[in-house]
């Protein structure tokens, strides 16, 4: 006798098909009726009832309060449960379907610049090249151009997919500069990563449309906004403008205010979907039509209890339907688990094995890319994760 637990359609899919002998179309029905899904929404202008007795034709469980609705059941009884309530509410029907086509999606694929990135068999990595002198991790480390441009061609060849040129930190309490200064910074790295690594996606870490603006004509492929478009309202028509992909960021105040503010989420993930619902949202109303990845960004206007709840509940965010980044890279909340539990204090270059265990959950969860110091080392890592997530899967 065997049980077994799904919470992916797909592995129950195969499970009847193997093990039972149900195969073609009477599984692919069937194979809905084994994924347990919670639905949650706030809805004010609904009558209860209409819930009620679509939830009791249907067979799903509904609990009720003020409004807030969770509804409980196979994936196949609540798409009985949509086709019921799309005669009284027709948005919250299709909603709550596209919700659920989301949900399952895997793969995905980024194209630009004649370049193609394929996403979800293999997690791609982005190499994170900071040419500054006062980032927490490598600062100073790479404010030649030779440096620089050494450093991204080493990262390429340990098989980085994307190249993620930052110049100005982001760390708590670090001080902003101009577009200007950003821009000498960064351009004559682009410039020769872009001569060097044709076949190599380059990214441009930015919240300022100008720079933004700038460096995609000097040839980037991405930009990474950890602002979400918040700090400069004119980085949606920038991007809006090429179509590029957009690492859609979320952060809470801004680094300059992090060390002295006061850092509360009633619903961490709650607030981070409604809020990447809201820019993508505003995003699409500029008629942009290029790739958004989403990212969390763990630890921008975060404590580590909200960074860890959010790599538990990462599989959250699979909602969208978009590709997915996390970036733990060498940060202070690994540190901090390290001396917690192991009595032992770590500098931001000790935190190897560290960050490696703080991806792998996320990366089982649904993260497409992960964005590192240590390429090398993530890529083996990467390389045995991935083998046993998508064993038997594609």
């Amino acid at each position: 006798m065997l049980i077994k637990s799904f919470t992916d359609r797909d592995a129950f899919y195969r499970f009847l098909k193997e093990k039972v002998g149900v195969f073609f179309k009477e599984a692919d029905s069937r194979a809905f009726e084994g994924v347990f899904r919670v639905i949650y929404f706030e809805e004010k202008n609904l009558n209860p009832s209409v819930i009620f007795e679509c939830a009791r034709k249907s067979c799903v469980s509904v609990f009720y309060n003020e409004d807030r609705y969770a509804l409980c059941g196979s994936e196949s009884k609540i798409k009985d449960f949509c086709s019921c309530i799309v005669k009284e509410k027709k948005d919250l029907a299709f909603k709550i379907l596209e919700n659920l086509i989301n949900y399952r999606k895997k793969s995905f694929k980024l194209q630009y610049n004649g370049k193609i990135l394929p996403l979800g068999i293999k997690t791609a990595v982005m190499g994170i090249l900071n040419i500054t002198p006062d980032s927490f991790s490598d600062g100073g480390l790479y404010m030649e151009v030779s440096q620089a441009v050494k450093r991204g061609i080493q990262m390429a060849q340990e098989g980085a997919e994307i190249i993620d040129i930052g110049g100005e930190s982001t760390r708590p309490g670090s001080e902003r500069i101009s577009a200007e200064e950003e821009l000498r910074r960064i351009l004559p790295v682009l410039k020769e990563l872009r001569k060097e690594l044709s076949h190599v996606w380059i990214s441009v870490d930015t919240y300022k449309a100008k720079v933004a603006q700038v460096c995609l004509e000097e040839g980037a492929d991405m930009i990474n906004d950890i602002s979400g478009g918040t700090f400069d309202e004119n980085m949606f028509d920038v991007i809006a403008k090429y179509n590029c992909p957009y690492v859609l960021g979320h952060t809470k105040g801004r680094p300059e205010e992090w060390k002295s503010m006061h850092i509360t989420y009633e619903d961490v993930m709650e607030e981070l979907i409604n809020y990447f619902q809201e820019r993508i949202q505003k995003l699409k109303q500029r008629n942009y039509k290029g790739d958004i990845i989403i990212d969390p960004c763990i630890g921008f206007g975060k404590l580590p209890e909200h960074n860890i709840e959010i790599l538990k509940r990462f599989r959250e965010l699979r909602s969208f339907g978009r590709p997915l980044l996390v970036g733990v890279s060498r940060k202070s909340f690994v540190g901090l688990i390290i001396e917690g539990l192991l009595r032992t204090k770590t500098e931001p270059w000790e935190r190897l094995y560290g960050s490696l265990g703080a991806i792998a959950y996320p990366v089982i969860e649904g993260a497409n890319i992960v964005r590192v110091h240590d390429v090398k080392e993530t890529k083996e890592f990467l390389a045995l994760l991935d083998t046993v997530r998508t064993y038997g899967e594609f």
